[in-house]
């Protein structure tokens, strides 16, 4: 009789639920029969002996899973959102076989079970020429699988995509693919805040994923002109429609924080004499210390472009170290909203290293890394109402996905040529920063249509930015989740 697999868990509530879900689905691809499911408590000791095994949950509340760790199977990493993930002969049956994932919290459940479906299934599974055997596709899960254990703990603990809210098209399927890439925060900047914001903010949640809204504290599209007309009178305006904007739109949200830009997206210091680094400095700390004083545990982000302060970083020195700064802009590739730009490298990292050690040791450093898509700002407007974000017809997302193709041909080309600069800044931030932040610009890209190989490859450098770059990049373009144009 056919030794077929079962899945034991501990949980199926929150995360573990869908780690679960997931593990069944790939499983269920493979084979023709419905795959069971039970608790590790509940499933008795014939059938733990009589079928190949699907263990996943922690160790320390999973039975099963906790034997393994006794007999030296698994050995899960005691930092945050690790995992181990073992595939072998069962410890129960050596006729069998078994598939553990072991998490030291929810969210390492989840991220083991999406490293086994993208990695295991595939990349592993597939060695030794097994891809040219007969009807291999069809008896992935029925034949002996490849031996394999992996235990992994992120580099970068905060890691992320930064966006403005009305090019997500399908919010559900977006944050579903950043699930995919083990990716756990979303900054989304709004003109308004959406009608449905509070459905996002939940459904993000569900997945292990905060989501932080941007908008403006005297950014526009047009910061040279806002500096022009700066006084006392315009910043107070602008002073108390932040507090309102927060506390009338975003507060009662869910949300696990906010995001912002001023007005120093320039490529200038000085504007009408005013120092750009100075003015905006006063600002974010009298604004933000406003909130803070009512809002004590609000979580703040200011988004600030290097372009027009980084010969005045002594002045920067004096944000409110309550107040997490996200560096932008900071010169060639990654920085650059073009892969191609890598002149100038060497500065560019040189600059990274001062600005991670810019506010001392306690400093969360953050940055935005772009070089992937963009915003279309050619047929771009301001929109002052609320809209709901993320509801678009499946027609619509096809339609749109043909335009997209054509732009991630030329910057998938420009990222296989040059990620490894982008590892390179990635790396140098996970071993000199503090619980560091990076988001990647990946806006208007279909994200909840596709995953571009360039997107893939950058989640796995925040995870493993040590890693060989070719390696990388090959073992990711193996992921059944990613796409190639």
């Amino acid at each position: 009789m056919e030794r077929r697999w079962m899945i034991l868990l501990d949980s199926y509530e929150g995360l573990s639920k869908k780690a679960v879900n997931m593990m069944s689905a790939v499983v269920s691809e493979y084979v023709k029969y419905v795959v069971p499911v039970k608790t590790a408590t509940a499933a008795s000791a014939d059938e733990i002996s009589a079928n190949n095994l699907i263990v996943i949950g922690k160790a320390e509340s999973n039975p099963l899973l906790e034997q393994c760790r006794k007999k030296g199977l698994i050995d899960v990493p005691g930092q945050e959102q690790g995992y181990c993930v073992y595939v072998g002969e069962s410890l129960w049956n050596p006729e069998g076989q078994m598939i553990l994932v072991a998490g030291t919290d929810e969210p390492g459940v989840l991220y083991g079970c999406v490293d086994f479906c993208n990695r295991y299934c595939g990349d592993i599974i597939c060695r030794d020429g097994a891809i040219w055997k007969e009807d291999f596709f069809e008896l992935l899960f029925g034949k002996k699988l490849n031996e394999w254990r992996i235990s992994s703990s992120p580099a970068i603990k905060t890691r992320g995509i930064w966006t403005w809210g009305h090019v997500i098209y399908d919010y559900r399927r977006f944050l579903e693919n950043m699930v995919r890439l083990r990716l756990n925060e979303v900054v989304i900047w709004n003109d308004r805040v959406p009608f449905n914001a509070n459905d996002i903010v939940e459904y993000a949640h569900s997945l292990g994923i905060k989501v932080i809204w941007g908008f403006s504290w005297g950014w526009g599209t047009s910061c040279k002109k806002i500096l022009e007309k700066f006084d006392d009178r315009v910043f107070q305006e602008l002073k108390e429609n932040v507090l309102q904007t927060y506390e009338k739109e975003y507060a009662d949200t869910g949300c696990d924080g906010i995001y912002f830009q001023s007005f120093t997206e320039l490529s200038t210091d000085y504007v009408n004499g005013k120092c750009i680094a100075e003015v905006v400095t006063e600002l974010v700390n009298d604004i933000s210390g406003e909130l803070l004083e009512r809002h004590p545990d609000l979580h703040i982000q200011f988004g600030l472009h290097a372009t027009s302060v980084k010969n005045h970083l002594d002045i920067m020195k004096k944000v409110d170290d309550r107040v997490h700064i996200v560096w932008e802009d900071c010169g060639a590739f990654p920085y650059s909203t073009v892969a191609d730009a890598i002149d100038g490298f060497d500065q560019t990292k040189d600059l990274t290293g001062e600005l991670i050690k810019l506010r001392g040791s306690q400093e969360q450093f953050g940055v935005v890394l772009k070089g992937l898509v963009m915003l279309d700002w050619s047929s771009f407007e301001n929109f002052s109402e609320s809209y709901v974000m993320g509801e678009r017809t499946e027609a619509f997302l096809q339609r749109r996905q043909i335009s997209k193709d054509r732009v991630w041909k030329i910057v998938q080309g420009n990222w296989l040529k040059n990620a490894d600069y982008a590892r390179r800044i990635i790396e140098l931030i996970a071993q000199e920063g503090i619980d560091p932040m990076v988001h990647a610009l990946v806006e208007d890209g279909m994200l909840e249509n596709k995953i571009m190989l360039p997107v893939a490859i950058y989640a796995q450098m925040l995870w493993e930015p040590g890693a060989d770059t070719w390696e990388l990049m090959g073992q990711v373009a193996k992921y059944p989740c990613v796409s190639n144009v």
